[in-house]
């Protein structure tokens, strides 16, 4: 579906990589990693300075008005609705452009209408909104076509926690359908829950990428432990640790399972301090990032 051989931009440098149909992909990184331009080169509103863009097997920039019907694309500051039209005008202007039926249309905004909420204000004029309420339509306008291809930049930003969840929900019914989907996001929760291969950029070079199992095996064979405890603060600096924190009455530690066990820690630690509560858990995809940025520098 998308393909980069090579590829230099800006701060990317020398990027390959291959996104198959019907894949979800988060694009992870820090402010300047790269992320931008690379979904900007992916839909052709950016031409790289080295090397080959493939989407859909042609070049994105000569064929942007041919691939603009099977694709779909947001980004943060960049319009998506005519801020002087209703919500709904907008929406029968998209209908045009993407020629789309009647009989078609209606349902498909009375759907997305509905379940992002802005029925409600369908027939006011975009500059009159409020920027949860503007990002709500603006994300049913780039859903409208059911495109083959949708690519997100920061799309959460403005939205509440309950627009986040009708928005993740709508993402996933449309990638189970076979739509690739493209995200880059701050928000690690996004990330985790709808897509099914990470890519990490530092940089502008390419850190990682491939399925988020992968990645998590990769990075994190660290468990967290979580102890609430009685007595003084014990020496830990003997242990195996990656890390360890205090906070009154309880004990953070990060360690490699692979080196030492929770048994092996509880067992030490009994002989030292009375233990009251210990939880243990696997580190989610934000602490994966922690522990890369810890081992690779800053992402």
């Amino acid at each position: 579906m998308v393909s980069f051989e090579n590829v230099s931009k800006f701060i990317l440098s020398d990027v390959s990589i291959h996104i198959p149909k019907g894949s979800a992909v988060g694009i992870i990184g820090a402010s300047g990693a790269g992320k931008t331009t690379f979904m900007k080169l992916a839909c052709g509103l950016l031409e790289p300075d080295g090397g080959n863009v493939y989407t859909m097997g042609k070049n994105p920039v000569i064929n942007r008005s041919q691939l603009g019907r099977k694709m779909s694309c947001f980004f943060t500051g960049i319009p998506v609705l005519n801020e002087f039209r209703s919500v709904r005008d907008n929406f029968k202007d998209l209908q045009i452009v993407y020629q789309i039926s009647d009989t078609e249309f209606e349902p498909i905004y009375s759907d997305l209408a509905t379940r992002f909420g802005f029925d409600a204000y369908e027939y006011t004029p975009v500059k009159s909104l409020s920027l949860g309420q503007r990002r709500r339509a603006e994300l049913g306008a780039v859903l409208l076509q059911r495109p083959e291809l949708l690519l997100l930049d920061e799309p959460a930003n403005g939205l509440d926690e309950n627009a986040k969840t009708i928005f993740r929900d709508i993402l996933q019914e449309r990638v189970k359908e076979g739509m690739t989907l493209l995200i880059t996001s701050h928000d690690m929760k996004d990330i985790s829950q709808m897509c099914d291969r990470i890519m990490v950029l530092n940089q502008g070079k390419m850190l990682f990428y491939g399925n988020k199992n992968t990645l998590m095996r990769k990075y994190a064979p660290m468990d967290i432990m979580i102890i609430q405890y009685e007595g003084a603060i014990p020496d830990l600096e003997d242990l195996p640790l990656s890390r360890f924190s205090f906070d009154r009455d309880m004990l953070s530690i990060v360690y490699n399972s692979n080196y030492i066990t929770s048994a092996e820690i509880l067992d030490l630690l009994i002989k030292k301090i009375s233990i009251r509560e210990v939880n243990v858990k696997k580190p989610g995809l934000e602490e994966v990032i922690l522990e890369m940025e810890r081992m690779k520098g800053d992402i």
